[in-house]
């Protein structure tokens, strides 16, 4: 027994200065949070969660040697910062505290390269939704247009009928299996209407579906039956 509590002391000794020894070579790659780093490490560099500290700190996820992710940044001064981050700077969803002429200030919503951009922009607004079982929204890139596609049973719905699509703004054409709506100004206020089967087909349903898009960008739209 004592041979082997030996031997499990000897490799402890022999491995933790290893460990050590890589946690000291993975480097954080922005200068003031750059003297010690507590986490993990890929190619030397700070990748995934970790700590890392000099005149101000950073907690959270780490790519490259960069805040990238969700993080919690705090200045020597106090401000913060806890939201997302890419490659070092401020980018995209989070909230920012700072003391402004004595006073404790925030300031909440989208960054884009280091830069406050604006308040968060309300979801899309389901105004009616009627004989729909499901819907989605997303939004993908900067350009002002959108796209509708109508399922059912996990495929393009092939028994619609009478479709009718009003739009506050914008003109829409069909191609293929999809609805493409351009020229839009958002917001803007979509109705689409149409009669399809049921899932079983044995009945026709009168479908509603409208809706209000406010934030600007290429959005697509999925309704299911």
């Amino acid at each position: 027994m004592k041979r082997i509590a030996t031997t499990i002391f000897i490799l402890c000794l022999l491995y933790t200065p290893i460990y050590l020894y890589s946690q000291a070579k993975c480097k954080v790659l922005v200068k003031p949070i750059s003297e010690t780093y507590e986490g993990k490490c890929k190619k030397g560099l700070a990748n995934g969660k970790g700590k890392a500290t000099g005149i101000d700190s950073y907690e959270g996820r780490f790519s490259k040697g960069y805040p990238n992710g969700k993080g919690t940044y705090t200045w020597a001064n106090g401000s913060k910062y806890i939201g997302e981050w890419e490659f070092g700077v401020r980018s995209g969803e989070g909230i920012y505290t700072f003391t402004y002429e004595g006073r404790d200030s925030i300031v909440a919503g989208i960054w884009k390269n280091d830069k406050y951009m604006g308040p968060v922009p309300p979801p899309p607004i389901v105004m009616q939704s009627r004989n729909v079982q499901n819907y989605s929204f997303m939004k993908q890139g900067d350009k002002n247009t959108l796209s509708l596609q109508i399922y059912m049973n996990g495929s393009i719905n092939s028994t619609i009928e009478d479709l009718s699509i009003v739009s506050t703004n914008g003109s829409y054409q069909n191609l293929g299996n999809v609805i493409v709506f351009s020229e839009i100004v958002y917001p803007a206020t979509f109705k689409v209407t149409y009669i399809t089967w049921n899932k079983m087909h044995t009945a026709k349903l009168n479908v509603t579906f409208e809706f209000e898009i406010i934030e600007p960008g290429d959005w697509h739209v999925k309704i299911t039956n």
